[in-house]
């Protein structure tokens, strides 16, 4: 990220990981210390956590809506994500197996 203005560079970062600038402002709007202390501390390690889990989720979402990857929930709630014979198909073929 670029030094020169943290909230700037965090909004850019925010932004290529795929959320809109709205977004990206708002979630950093919402980092708050109640004392003030850490707020530096933590604000990297949210911004962070937003853009990771964002290309995450989009990653595995796009790979779904593909029909690379089949999709369940456990007895715990939870989802599942599995690769169909077309996902597995193409993974052999970027592995060079295929």
């Amino acid at each position: 990220m670029n030094n020169d203005n943290p909230i700037k560079s965090s909004i850019k970062y925010l932004v290529e990981c795929g959320w809109s600038e709205n977004q990206a402002k708002n979630l950093i709007g919402a980092i708050h210390d109640k004392d003030g202390d850490r707020l530096w501390e933590i604000a990297p390690e949210w911004i962070q956590h937003c853009g990771e889990k964002k290309m995450y989720v989009d990653g595995v979402l796009e790979s779904v809506a593909m029909g690379l990857i089949t999709v369940t929930k456990n007895d715990d709630g939870e989802w599942m994500f599995e690769l169909n014979v077309t996902g597995q198909d193409v993974g052999k073929q970027l592995k060079g197996d295929a």
